[in-house]
């Protein structure tokens, strides 16, 4: 009976590395802690948290913080968000509004989007291993169950040229952060 990926490593052990790793800063050292079907399970919670964070109220706080964002700048947002930690992360994806004081966190010169941390898993594993991750995972699938991760389908409650739609969606955001161009 093939193991499920998600059972490799659970969203809490997740959530705990990205807790240790310093909000993704020492993200390597931390995971060149695992085996390797551990990282398997990472990069799938990873993976699913990315996706479950695909919603139009986090859009529209990004696009309000980073004076617009583009598909890649969405995800590298979304990036971001799963580096803040368990707690962060949830409180947003029920409240994308949650997210307000957050950016007061982040240094002058600093950029609520981090596309280098996806990357981070794989660079380890191909370092530590001496493997390709796909070609492992592709090697794995006999005894791996590599389960799908769902995306949402997105309807949009607002629009980039209504500013009052947006203000609907996160008017803390929109109040405190539209047009300051910090970031």
């Amino acid at each position: 009976m093939k193991k499920k990926v998600s059972a490799l490593l659970d969203g809490e052990r997740f959530w705990a590395i990205i807790e240790n790793s310093g909000k993704g800063e020492n993200l390597e050292n931390e995971l060149c802690r695992l085996t390797e079907h551990e990282i398997f399970g990472y990069v799938h919670w990873w993976d699913r948290f990315h996706g479950q964070s695909y919603n139009q109220a986090l859009w529209a706080v990004a696009h309000v913080v980073m004076g617009g964002c583009t598909d890649d700048g969405f995800d590298y947002f979304r990036y971001w968000l799963i580096s803040r930690g368990k707690d962060v992360y949830e409180k947003a994806i029920y409240d994308a509004d949650s997210l307000c004081d957050e950016f007061d966190k982040i240094a002058d010169g600093g950029y609520p989007g981090w596309e280098e941390i996806s990357y981070v898993p794989h660079h380890v594993f191909e370092k530590k291993f001496n493997k390709d991750f796909y070609d492992a995972c592709f090697k794995a699938r006999d005894e791996i169950e590599f389960e799908e991760v769902p995306w949402p389908e997105l309807e949009f409650g607002w629009s980039a040229d209504d500013e009052d739609s947006i203000r609907g969606v996160c008017p803390r955001t929109f109040d405190k952060w539209w047009g300051n161009g910090r970031f």
